[in-house]
Formats: C-alpha cells, sequence, structure tokens
C-alpha cells in the first residue's frame, strides 16, 4: 500500500503535460485493461467487499475535481482552473489503473498488471 500512497502523492506535482500524456497513454489496449479491471474488481469484492477500491476511487476522483489548486503560470483565471480540472479528469482513469495495479497486484496476473500500470510508467516512471 505504500506503492498506492507514494503514486496519490504525487498527483499534486503533475504538470498539464503529463497529465495530457497520461490520458492519451491510457487509451491504448482497452480490451485487456478492462479484463484487468475484472481481476482487479474480483480480488477487492473478495478481500473486503470493495471498500479499499471505492476508497481509491473516491480519492482520484475528488483530486481530478478540485479546483484552485493552480500554481505558477497557471495562476490566473477561473478559464484556468477548469482547463486544469479537464486535464485532471482525464488523466485519472490512468491514474486509477496504475494504483489498482499497485494494491491488488497479488491478484494480477503480469500481464494483467503491465496492462493497468503501462501509461502511469511510459510518462512518470518509477516502480
Amino acid at each position: 500500500m505504500d506503492e498506492v500512497a507514494d503514486l496519490l502523492a504525487e498527483l499534486p506535482y503533475l504538470d498539464r503535460g503529463e497529465l495530457l500524456a497520461l490520458a492519451g497513454a491510457q487509451k491504448k489496449n482497452q480490451a485487456a485493461r478492462r479484463a484487468a479491471w475484472r481481476t482487479v474488481e474480483s480480488a477487492a469484492r473478495s478481500q473486503d467487499g470493495g471498500r479499499e477500491l471505492d476508497r481509491l476511487r473516491h480519492e482520484v476522483a475528488v483530486w481530478a475535481t478540485r479546483l484552485g489548486a493552480i500554481v505558477g503560470d497557471e495562476a490566473g483565471s477561473g478559464l484556468a482552473d477548469l482547463m486544469l480540472a479537464d486535464v485532471r479528469r482525464a488523466a485519472a482513469p490512468a491514474i486509477l489503473d496504475a494504483a489498482a495495479a499497485m494494491m491488488y497486484a497479488d491478484d494480477l496476473s503480469e500481464a494483467d498488471r503491465a496492462v493497468l500500470l503501462d501509461p502511469w510508467l511510459s510518462v512518470i516512471g518509477g516502480w
């Protein structure tokens, strides 16, 4: 779970370019991604009825829709806030994929884990 906490701690520091790249990278391999998510959801239900996965979804959703976290050259009009929120929402599925792959790593095949982690690793790196 420390990996998930580390990933979530990175979110405020991701820039628009990284967020857009995550959103684009996540659109690949959709059939494999859906299959991996079936395993994630099954593992979540068997472990705790899905409460931890629900908590993770909530945390990513709150981050993705939170306004007013603009710094530096992004400060300014409300339009900038909306644009950042749009980019965050677009990247949220890739972030959720990576966090779920870390959270349920023991229950996923190597291929499932790889398809969920690939966008994060290819854009952000680490792990």
